[in-house]
């Protein structure tokens, strides 16, 4: 267990482990059943963003749970159901690959989806507000791709909701404008790079409107938690033991003050178990979200042979099932849950 586990025992483990000690049982079994604690957040700012597999996964469960998230940040991310559960198509046309991506008929199977019930209604996506980015220079995702990202959400967005940035030198980074980070054309971890452009800020600018200036972010705001209970429950082999979650000092439990959530989901290679705190703290999401009362949900995928997934990305292809882009995607279902708990949402009895 890390150390940043340890830390979480000041919120949700420590109820935990004094319940299970009046009741006899030991502080891991405790600790295993923990949850994340509700907060003071309305539940109608939930928002997403994520940078390349992270992008899609954001994407993916923007479109599942329209009816919850009001907008979605995408960096270096492809259209929904872009892989249509074929590693082939991801690592081919998602990515580089020259095949042209059928985005009308991606398109044309949401609305199936849809009518299916397998994800929520595509109207509730129409209202909604999207921010693209794209570098130029990004040697894995090329512009064809994020075209096609653009195309699917202009078709079921009111058009003037999606903004698009094509950045001339920027590789495949997310964008800040922290002078101390890599050069903006650099491709290599933890994949945050100085580009001239507040990334983080400039996402939550366009999905919530006008923001405060930002400020450093509190010492003990942001704490990791135990992800283990909703990979459990979802049967998700994909899911890290941890995830990290960040509240702003006027959002903890017991707060009155309405607050904001807003997940973010890494790339590949970018979780904690390659780069550890890294991305988390230096991509910029602190201290806007400190200044703005924004709670940041940062789930966390590892590195696995079974399933087969080296580099620690989301499913966006199906590795752990072929409705891995719907609501009963198991990678979808955990955060969908953690969402609930935060949100403070009745749960089903297991």
């Amino acid at each position: 267990m890390t150390s940043g586990m340890r830390r979480y025992g000041r919120v949700a483990v420590a109820v935990a482990v004094l319940a299970a000690a009046a009741c006899g049982r030991g502080a891991q079994d405790a600790e295993a059943d923990a949850r994340l604690p509700r907060l003071p957040i309305d539940p109608a700012t939930v928002t997403v963003s994520g940078i390349s597999s992270g992008g899609s996964m954001a994407t993916q469960f923007h479109v599942a749970h329209s009816g919850l998230v009001q907008g979605a940040g995408l960096v270096a991310a492809g259209p929904y159901l872009c892989a249509e559960a074929s590693l082939r198509h991801a690592l081919g046309r998602c990515t580089q690959g020259g095949e042209e991506i059928p985005t009308a008929r991606l398109i044309e199977q949401t609305r199936q989806l849809a009518l299916d019930g397998a994800i929520d209604p595509i109207a509730a996506l129409a209202d909604d507000r999207v921010w693209i980015f794209h570098g130029a220079a990004d040697p894995y995702v090329g512009k064809a791709v994020t075209d096609s990202l653009e195309t699917y959400y202009r078709a079921l967005v009111t058009p003037g909701h999606v903004v698009r940035v094509e950045h001339p030198e920027a590789g495949h980074t997310f964008p800040t404008a922290d002078a101390s980070a890599p050069a903006c054309s650099v491709t290599e971890a933890p994949f945050v790079g100085n580009c001239g452009v507040d990334g983080a800020r400039a996402l939550l600018g366009h999905l919530y409107g006008d923001l405060a200036e930002g400020r450093a972010a509190g010492a003990t705001g942001l704490v990791q938690f135990d992800q283990r209970p909703y990979s459990s429950d979802a049967g998700s082999a994909g899911l890290a033991d941890s995830g990290w979650l960040f509240v702003p000092e006027d959002c903890g439990a017991g707060k009155s003050a309405a607050c904001r959530l807003h997940v973010v989901f890494h790339g590949c290679k970018q979780g904690a178990s390659f780069v550890g705190d890294a991305f988390v703290r230096r991509a910029g999401y602190l201290e806007v979200a400190e200044a703005n009362r924004i709670v940041l949900l940062f789930p966390q995928i590892e590195e696995s042979f079974q399933p087969l997934n080296a580099y620690g990305c989301w499913d966006w292809w199906g590795y752990e099932g072929e409705d891995y882009a719907t609501r009963n995607g198991r990678q979808v279902r955990a955060v969908r849950a953690m969402v609930a708990d935060l949100l403070g949402e009745a749960r089903n009895a297991p």
